[in-house]
């Protein structure tokens, strides 16, 4: 879709569980950017609520700063200027959570932990490359992004895990534990965000949780819910999603961000 009216059209929740004494989860949303992150972090008293909220915030400046002076141009891009935009675009999401990860791996060692030790993160990004029809998709770490185009929900990020490592090597050996990571933000000094371009195509819903959310409902439990007639407001369906989460036992803090992209009324 290459057009520059584009609005997007977006709520998000977050909610500590049925279990957990505390909610480690972040999100930031800023419509207007199109931009949408969700951060689940870990350490508990160690601080997963600080790295989650400390890299939803950076990466959300360091995008900001750059994104809105971008969008100030109101000129259509030619094929060849948003292919370079996107670019670009791809490159800055991936400088944010690059200097992010600076940040809070610099905290743990001021705070005396050891390489792998204290506070850390997962994120998941999503973010309208200015004044085209893409969007950038951004992630470290097993919180997830989903598409829902013409009734069928994408997964369109691959999670940062032994399970899923388990799953691409052929399944040898006992299955391990579905919420060990191999990647997130400030357990180690670099990290090496997954970044990929999509084009956005009318009425696209993304869908960016925590794996409260995508460790718990089944996909197509999520699929039956987003697709209803008629289509539920994205405040009432982020609400029901964790509803049902926490009616599946609520093990884990549960963040959830709807984005719906539309063309701008005329």
């Amino acid at each position: 879709m290459h057009s520059v009216m584009i609005d997007m059209i977006a709520a998000g929740q977050t909610d500590v569980g049925r279990v957990r004494s505390r909610n480690e989860d972040s999100f930031h949303l800023d419509p207007a950017l199109g931009l949408a992150l969700v951060c689940d972090g870990m350490g508990g008293h160690a601080g997963g609520d600080i790295a989650s909220r400390t890299a939803a915030e950076g990466v959300a400046t360091v995008i900001a700063a750059h994104g809105r002076r971008a969008e100030a141009s109101s000129k259509t891009p030619s094929a060849a200027e948003e292919e370079r935009a996107a670019a670009d675009a791809a490159l800055l999401a991936r400088y944010a959570v690059v200097a992010a990860n600076r940040r809070i791996h610099a905290q743990n060692r001021q705070r005396g932990f050891a390489e792998g030790r204290g506070m850390g993160t997962t994120l998941v990004g999503l973010w309208r490359v200015p004044g085209t029809g893409r969007v950038v998709v951004f992630h470290a770490g097993d919180s997830r992004l989903y598409r829902l185009r013409d009734g069928e929900l994408r997964l369109l990020t691959r999670d940062h895990s032994l399970y899923q490592l388990w799953l691409d090597n052929g399944r040898r050996g006992p299955a391990p534990h579905r919420n060990i990571i191999v990647r997130a933000l400030g357990t180690g000094e670099q990290v090496e965000p997954d970044v990929a371009i999509h084009d956005l195509a009318p009425d696209d819903l993304y869908l960016l949780c925590s794996d409260g959310l995508s460790g718990v409902v089944p996909e197509g439990v999520i699929q039956r819910l987003l697709t209803q007639q008629p289509p539920p407001a994205a405040e009432d369906a982020c609400a029901r999603l964790i509803d049902l989460a926490n009616g599946a036992g609520g093990p884990d803090n549960v963040t959830i961000v709807l984005a719906r992209f539309v063309l701008s009324p005329a």
